[in-house]
């Protein structure tokens, strides 16, 4: 077998970049930091509402969020993933949440515990981290200029991010754009009411991708801090 040292740089592949770890929000309750675990538990009747909402569910097994915030533990409904996108969101009462009662007796974690550890995560159920930006013209000026959605997607049971597929590296106000590892959406947004230029002032930077004469050779170019419509160059006849 050829030793790679011995190989010269100009022909060697590029060199095999680390891949970076995504690490979800830490969970939280009325903006403080709470412990969560995401279960499956068999719903229970709480004896006391006689509209209790979950009543026709009880008996089966069902996505629960178990919290434990001062002092006290407490069960969110997660069929939809609504439980879960409350606590990593802080636990905000602007968000909207359903409280369920569940036999304890019948709680089991959720995930790839129970799942054969020989073969690769299904990635049946996903959590999606959408944080939607304002952009104001500057830190004294409350304006707003532009709106932006950070977006992010994992499997719910292994933590595996996804990657955006088709999306240039960069942050612009005119399209969407990834991060460098393209786990994250940067989508620009604007009001439905608002003029379809709105925001397109805004600066953005490209990310550009070239191969280079020897594997330990910084292949990345930046162009930053220009607004993003005129990185174009222009064509001679343009030019004054």
């Amino acid at each position: 077998m050829t030793d790679p040292q011995q190989i010269p740089p100009a022909l060697r592949g590029p060199a095999a970049q680390p891949q970076p770890t995504y690490t979800p929000p830490s969970p939280g309750w009325n903006g403080e930091p709470c412990e969560a675990r995401r279960i499956t538990a068999v719903v229970a009747d709480d004896g006391t509402f006689p509209g209790y909402w979950a009543r026709e569910f009880v008996g089966t097994r069902r996505a629960v969020v178990e919290v434990t915030y001062g002092g006290r533990t407490f069960y969110l409904d997660d069929e939809g993933g609504f439980g879960w996108t409350k606590v990593i969101s802080g636990g905000s009462p602007r968000l909207t949440h359903s409280s369920i009662t569940i036999d304890p007796g019948t709680i089991q974690p959720r995930g790839d515990a129970q799942a054969d550890p020989d073969l690769p995560c299904p990635h049946e159920d996903f959590d999606a981290y959408v944080a939607v930006n304002r952009i104001t013209a500057s830190d004294t000026d409350p304006t707003v200029v532009g709106y932006a959605a950070d977006i992010k997607v994992n499997c719910r049971a292994c933590d595996e991010p996804f990657r955006w597929t088709g999306v240039p590296a960069g942050v612009s106000p005119g399209h969407p754009t990834c991060s460098v590892d393209e786990t994250e959406l940067r989508a620009p947004l604007r009001p439905a009411s608002a003029d379809p230029d709105f925001g397109m002032g805004l600066p953005g930077f490209a990310v550009r991708y070239r191969s280079g004469p020897a594997a330990d050779e910084d292949t990345t170019q930046f162009l930053v801090d220009r607004p993003f419509r005129s990185l174009r160059k222009k064509p001679a006849d343009e030019q004054q």
